[in-house]
């Protein structure tokens, strides 16, 4: 019984960054914030982070700090405007 509740919470969880429900799931330090994230293989193999946080850190550090994964689109989603990181 207990295996099959954790079967069921591990089906609503999602990578963090592109929202897909994955059959593996790595936790992974953020480039950008001190926080720890789920991430999938795929998402992690192309060093991307959630949108989110990319704004929280430019909002928090300044944008010099998000300018690569900005540039580079390291996130998914539409492009990240510079009134997004402006507080």
């Amino acid at each position: 019984m207990k295996e099959s509740q954790e079967a069921k919470i591990m089906d609503r969880i999602l990578c963090y960054c592109c929202n897909k429900s994955k059959n593996e799931l790595a936790t992974k330090k953020s480039a950008l914030l001190p926080v720890n994230l789920l991430l999938c293989k795929s998402c992690t193999d192309n060093k991307l982070e959630p949108r989110w946080i990319v704004i929280l850190a430019g909002r928090q550090y300044g944008s010099d700090h998000v300018k690569e994964h900005i540039a580079k689109k390291r996130y998914l989603g539409v492009d990240i405007t510079a009134s997004e990181l402006l507080i």
